[in-house]
């Protein structure tokens, strides 16, 4: 499974950091989309997972992450469920779309960085 995370993101971020740890059977494989030639720009909106030939995104890519983390599969079934009532996705979104993104190694030293405002 191929997770394509913002590495401008400090919750895409911290979340990719907490998924490897718990990764101890090494099923997951990090990737930032910002390293990609041409990546889908759908991809700043939200999270992507690549999985048996098959594409996710959004709340459905953090359930197949759920999945695949065995200390996580408790969670599954309530996850399943807030996606069933769409509060899952409400919720995803909601949080994607209030995310700060901060530039890491963009910026040349003693220069300020600046974020385009439409770029989120």
């Amino acid at each position: 499974m191929i997770v394509y995370y913002d590495s401008y993101c400090k919750i895409c971020t911290n979340s990719s950091t907490v998924w490897k740890k718990l990764d101890w059977r090494k099923k997951l494989t990090f990737d930032s989309f910002r390293t990609m030639q041409n990546y889908p720009p759908a991809m700043e909106k939200s999270l992507h997972v690549q999985y048996n030939g098959k594409w996710f995104n959004g709340y459905s890519a953090i359930i197949e992450i759920a999945k695949t983390l065995p200390l996580l599969w408790i969670f599954v079934p309530f996850m399943y469920l807030f996606k069933f009532i769409g509060l899952g996705d409400v919720i995803y979104k909601l949080v994607a779309k209030n995310r700060k993104l901060v530039p890491v190694n963009q910026c040349k030293d003693g220069e300020s960085c600046q974020i385009n405002p439409d770029s989120h």
